[in-house]
């Protein structure tokens, strides 16, 4: 069920993504930052649910890639929620900044989907393997923190 949960969490999170994309082209300037704080309320209660998820988790004697995977979907969520952030101010910057800043944006994103891609993909195997995938998402998820702390540092947030 948590799975479901999860996986669901992830296909509204890009639904919302994709129904953005498609709209924003169409509305007002102040439509479309309506429409992003709505996405940063959308990503916090999100974030929410994915800690509540990861708490049961932890309550229960699941096994050790269910917690990895419940703590990592947690920051994936926070993630998500900064970058909702990062976008609702982005749509109050100067045309040149929005595209140089929107490039920023737009990697941190992908990095982040490729996180969540990471973690759905994976099949508990061999003790190596699994070392080495714990290894590699922690590496992801320090290195995408530090993207987002650089950005912003960088843009005084």
């Amino acid at each position: 069920m948590r799975k479901t949960v999860l996986v669901s969490l992830g296909v509204l999170v890009a639904s919302l993504l994709v129904v953005e994309a498609t709209f924003i082209s169409c509305k007002s300037n102040n439509e479309k930052i309506e429409d992003v704080q709505e996405e940063v309320v959308d990503a916090q209660e999100n974030e929410l649910e994915a800690e509540e998820n990861l708490n049961e988790v932890k309550n229960d004697s699941a096994s050790e890639y269910a917690k990895l995977k419940a703590e990592t979907k947690a920051i994936i969520a926070k993630n998500e929620t900064r970058i909702a952030e990062f976008k609702v101010k982005l749509k109050q910057e100067t045309a040149e900044n929005k595209k140089e800043w929107q490039a920023q944006i737009d990697k941190l994103e992908a990095k982040n989907n490729e996180l969540k891609e990471d973690l759905d993909a994976f099949t508990e195997t061999s003790k190596e393997k699994w070392d080495l995938f714990k290894a590699r998402v922690q590496k992801n998820v320090d290195d995408i923190n530090k993207d987002i702390e650089d950005y912003k540092k960088e843009h005084n947030y």
